[in-house]
C-alpha cells in the first residue's frame, strides 16, 4: 500500500495533467458541434474497422464448416442429376412398352448415393500410388466403391478398416476404368502408365470412331464403380496402336490429384447384378 501511495505522489503531476486533458476534450467536444461531429465520425470509422477485422477473423475460422456445407450441397446436386438421368432412362424404357403403366424391371437402375470424405494421405509420385481417407466401415464405406471429386474421377476403394479406407486412384498402373467420348457409345480402357500425374491413356478405343483434340472423356457406365457421365478429362493427343485397329488417346485428367482435399464415394452397386455375376462365377468353378 505504501508503494502505491509513493507511486501516486511521485507521478501526481502526470495524473493531474491527464485529468485536465480529459476535462478539456470533454468541454471542446460537448460545447462545439463541429468538433463533436468530427469525433463521432472518427469513432465510427475506428469501430467499423475493428468490427471488420473481427468479422474477417470469424469468417476465416468458419471456412471449414462452409466448405463442408458446399461439399454436401454438391453431393445433393449430383444425386439430383442422377435421379434425373434415371427418370429419363425410365421414360425412354416406358416408351418402348406396349402398356405404359406396366413397369419393366429391366428399366431400373440403382440410384447412387454419396459419402463425403476428407483425404488424410495422398501420393502422386510413386509407382503404386494410393489415397487414405477418414471414412470407414462405420460410415458405410465398402470395397469397390467408386470415388470422385468435384473435378472428376479419382479411383476406387480397395481396402476398408473401421474408420479409414484406402483408395486406388487413377494414378496407379493396376487401375482400369471403362471410359468413352461424350455423345458416343464406343468405350476404351483408361490406364496410367506412370510419369506425369496430369495425364493418362485411353487404350483400345475403336479407330472407326471420330476423335479430335479437346474432346471430352467421361465414364461409360459399363462397370460397377461409376455411373455413366462422370468427367474424366479431355483428349490431348491421339495415335494408332500397333495393330492399327485402335487408337491410343492421351487424356489430360480433369482431376488435379496434387490438390485433392475432399472426395465423394459412390454407392453404385446393384445387388441384383452382383448376385447374378456371383452365380455365373460359381457355375464356372
Amino acid at each position: 500500500m505504501r508503494n502505491l501511495i509513493n507511486f501516486l505522489l511521485k507521478n501526481s503531476a502526470w495524473f493531474v495533467f491527464i485529468f485536465l486533458e480529459i476535462i478539456c476534450f470533454y468541454l471542446i467536444f460537448s460545447g462545439n458541434s463541429y468538433q463533436k461531429s468530427v469525433f463521432l465520425n472518427s469513432s465510427t470509422e475506428i469501430t467499423g474497422r475493428v468490427y471488420a477485422i473481427s468479422g474477417s477473423i470469424s469468417s476465416y475460422f468458419g471456412l471449414h464448416q462452409e466448405n463442408q456445407d458446399l461439399l454436401l450441397k454438391n453431393a445433393e446436386m449430383q444425386s439430383e442429376i442422377n435421379r434425373l438421368k434415371n427418370y429419363l432412362f425410365q421414360v425412354e424404357a416406358d416408351s418402348l412398352k406396349t402398356e405404359a403403366f406396366v413397369r419393366d424391371s429391366l428399366g431400373y437402375r440403382s440410384e447412387p448415393h454419396f459419402i463425403i470424405a476428407r483425404i488424410e494421405k495422398n501420393s502422386i509420385s510413386m509407382v503404386d500410388n494410393y489415397i487414405i481417407i477418414n471414412k470407414g466401415k462405420t460410415d458405410g464405406v465398402k470395397t469397390d466403391m467408386g470415388v470422385i471429386s468435384q473435378q472428376g474421377i479419382v479411383g476406387v476403394v480397395r481396402d476398408v478398416s473401421t474408420n479409414y479406407a484406402i483408395i486406388q486412384p487413377v494414378l496407379n498402373p493396376h487401375s482400369r476404368f471403362s471410359c468413352k467420348l461424350l455423345n458416343s457409345n464406343a468405350a476404351g480402357i483408361l490406364v496410367w502408365e506412370g510419369g506425369d500425374s496430369r495425364y493418362a491413356k485411353l487404350t483400345e478405343y475403336p479407330k472407326y470412331e471420330k476423335v479430335e483434340k479437346g474432346d471430352t472423356i467421361i465414364t461409360s457406365g459399363f462397370s460397377d464403380f461409376f455411373p455413366e457421365g462422370i468427367m474424366v478429362g479431355t483428349i490431348e493427343e491421339y495415335k494408332s496402336e500397333t495393330d492399327d485397329n485402335f487408337y491410343s488417346l492421351t487424356i489430360k485428367l480433369s482431376t488435379d490429384f496434387g490438390a485433392l482435399k475432399n472426395v465423394f464415394l459412390i454407392n453404385n452397386t446393384n445387388e441384383e447384378i452382383k448376385e447374378l455375376e456371383n452365380k455365373v462365377k460359381n457355375v464356372k468353378k
